[in-house]
């Protein structure tokens, strides 16, 4: 910048010195053209003032100049330098046509090989004749000439001292300019002209400071983020070694993962490594495979450096899949047993030959058989319901005013059962839920209690207070449940006897539907039960908010 500097300066400088020489020459031109016209024309006026017809015209006039008259027809009758008789006649020059016409006259014509201009001044004498004074003046190309010598050694004198001075004030003007603290650029005493732009280096300084924070906050959300993640993410380069990753993806794979290592030499399963390789050629995979027992899914993406690798445990995923399946293969097992009966029976009531008495027969089967699938039916809707969550809004129940409602609507078979059914409830008892969905739970409760309970048998209903929650316990005398089976009651179509429960007219559902009812208000279920001793439920749900 500071060579830069003084090249300018010096540039300038040598511009302005020859462009003031220059100026200079014609200004200086123009006045010695303008004495030289004036002094011939206070001359030419003196000789005319001088002049008498019949006087020696030859010694009127001793000066530099030339001194000519001419007659009125043009004809040159003296000329101070030539001979009067050989010249042509000058009627036609400019400055005597003038003179003759005006009385004065006036022309300047240039040598065109010699580097000279004759000024020419004429005037009408009273006799009509015409005087005339010439006068030789330098030409500009010859006055630059005359001084070109200490014009040229002035103006090499002023360029190096023009030169000097430029470094010396080139050194001085950028000493304050490499001085400048850009750390703190507003505690910087300069040039005004460099305040804007030392304002604007400390505003975007500021604004980058605070971009940098910004990147950096993303960037550790981002990694926390990341972190936190259950998935596990691994970020690959174009020849498959470990750029990042997060713990989760060590945790998925059961190993530890390095920076730098190749990530296809820890997959388990060929499925995973070709995913993995087709996204590292620019197409997405996908592969699921089994690790200690926990299904993964991992997802390839293709980037323009390498790989997204994104894996995650599917493995309760997998196994609700493999439910739904088993459930609907129930559902058509259940459905279908009822439907095979009454169409076979209603076949054979088409027999117009059948006894009275086997079409009552037949009949009670149809219709029991049709109860079988209302009430199956009944109960997947329930369930499908509970799965869907769509139950509306919580509010408080009584638990006592719920109990005894289905106490009442069970009164019938429990007497058709002989079981007796007890039940203690504290009538300020509220819990919170769905009185629909605590319905269908006291309901299957109750139902089992009696169902499966012994002739002459009991059923004891209780509900209290128990920490934040309102426990209920329905207890039976019944048939009681084998300790290997108490784990699975709660699955879906799973019957404990399944003869009985046929018989029974059991649908396998109703403690599923306990189970998801009670998980759906945030409460808990278990079971206590001894064989031919009895069955325990014991529920635990919500207290009722106070208002």
């Amino acid at each position: 910048m500071k060579k830069r500097m003084a090249a300018v300066i010096s540039a300038v400088a040598a511009l302005a010195i020859v462009l003031t020489v220059i100026v200079t020459a014609f200004i200086y031109h123009g006045i010695y053209e303008e004495s030289i016209r004036a002094s011939l024309v206070e001359e030419v006026d003196i000789l005319a003032s001088a002049y008498t017809p019949n006087g020696a015209i030859q010694s009127l006039y001793k000066g530099s100049g030339r001194l000519t008259l001419i007659g009125e027809d043009g004809s040159v009758e003296y000329d101070s330098v030539a001979i009067s008789a050989e010249m042509v006649n000058h009627g036609d020059r400019k400055e005597v046509k003038e003179a003759l016409a005006t009385g004065r006259g006036s022309d300047q014509r240039q040598s065109d090989t010699l580097s000279i201009k004759q000024l020419y001044e004429a005037v009408r004498l009273p006799d009509g004749k015409v005087l005339r004074l010439s006068k030789e003046a330098s030409t500009l190309l010859a006055f630059f000439s005359l001084s070109a010598g200490p014009v040229i050694s002035l103006v090499i004198v002023l360029l190096i001292l023009v030169v000097f001075i430029s470094a010396r004030a080139s050194d001085y003007l950028v000493a304050p300019i490499n001085a400048l603290d850009l750390d703190n650029p507003e505690d910087n005493r300069t040039y005004d002209e460099i305040s804007p732009l030392l304002l604007k280096i400390a505003r975007q300084k500021r604004e980058m400071a605070e971009e940098l924070k910004d990147k950096e906050r993303a960037r550790n959300e981002f990694e926390f983020i990341v972190s936190s993640l259950s998935e596990g993410l691994v970020v690959l380069s174009r020849d498959g070694k470990v750029l990042s990753f997060n713990k989760s993806a060590g945790k998925l794979l059961s190993c530890s993962l390095e920076l730098g290592e190749h990530f296809i030499t820890l997959l388990p399963f060929s499925e995973g490594k070709d995913a993995v390789l087709s996204s590292l050629k620019g197409e997405d995979g996908e592969a699921v495979f089994t690790v200690k027992g926990r299904v993964i899914e991992l997802s390839a993406y293709h980037s323009g450096s390498g790989a997204v690798v994104l894996m995650r445990d599917i493995s309760e995923k997998s196994e609700r899949d493999r439910m739904r399946r088993e459930f609907t293969a129930n559902v058509s097992h259940e459905l279908k047993t009822p439907i095979t009966t009454i169409m076979g029976f209603s076949e054979l009531m088409k027999d117009s030959s059948l006894p009275s008495d086997k079409v009552v027969e037949f009949s009670a089967e149809i219709n029991k058989e049709a109860l079988r699938l209302k009430d199956t039916v009944s109960d997947i809707i329930s369930l499908s319901s509970l799965d869907e969550g769509k139950l509306g809004e919580k509010k408080n129940i009584n638990l006592s005013s719920s109990v005894k409602e289905e106490v009442d609507k069970l009164k019938n078979k429990a007497q058709q059962m002989e079981v007796t059914v007890k039940w203690e409830v504290d009538p300020a008892l509220t819990v919170r839920g769905w009185e629909r969905t605590l319905s269908e739970v006291l309901s299957n409760l109750l139902d089992n209690a009696i169902r499966y309970n012994r002739k002459g048998g009991e059923v004891f209903i209780k509900g209290e207070r128990a920490g934040k929650d309102a426990k209920i316990t329905v207890s039976d005398t019944g048939i009681g449940i084998p300790e290997e089976a108490i784990s699975r009651i709660f699955e879906r179509f799973y019957r404990v006897d399944k003869s009985r429960s046929r018989e029974s007219g059991g649908t396998g559902l109703g403690l599923s539907i306990v189970k998801n009812g009670v998980e759906r208000m945030e409460g808990s279920v278990k079971a206590e039960s001894r064989l031919g001793k009895g069955t325990t439920f014991i529920v635990k749900l919500p207290l009722g908010r106070e208002s």
